[in-house]
């Protein structure tokens, strides 16, 4: 299989609340945005992030009768490389964003690592490497 470009699409229940996280928390560069299709892409350093809704990919994929949430581990961590995990960590702290860690060093992979949520609950990595 020869791949041409890949991206990530993260299927969310509150578009305009994910939106405005990447956008205006994470300050992603906002490629396309159209609410009413249910769809927006954001640049990511060399990838794509988009968010699609679910509810629509159910019906798209014909699984609209499943249950939409359900409790388990999550499935899903987008991984954001930085160059400075203890500044990122306190500028999205600013923007009243609740950790699910606090930075801390893993020395078995040499990084640095914080992790939070987005509105929807997706778990989101910062990763710095260590010298």
């Amino acid at each position: 299989m020869e791949v041409n470009s890949a991206y990530t699409r993260l299927l969310v229940s509150d578009l305009k609340a994910c939106f405005l996280f990447y956008k205006d928390v994470m300050e992603f560069k906002v490629n396309i945005e159209d609410e009413k299709s249910g769809y927006a892409e954001f640049q990511v350093g060399g990838m794509k992030l988009s968010l699609f809704r679910r509810q629509e990919m159910a019906e798209i994929i014909r699984t609209i009768d499943k249950p939409t949430e359900a409790e388990c581990q999550d499935k899903v961590a987008l991984i954001f490389t930085v160059r400075d995990v203890d500044q990122e960590y306190h500028r999205l702290l600013h923007k009243n964003i609740n950790f699910v860690t606090e930075p801390m060093n893993n020395t078995d992979y040499s990084i640095k690592t914080v992790y939070l949520r987005d509105p929807d609950g997706n778990l989101i990595g910062l990763y710095q490497f260590l010298d």
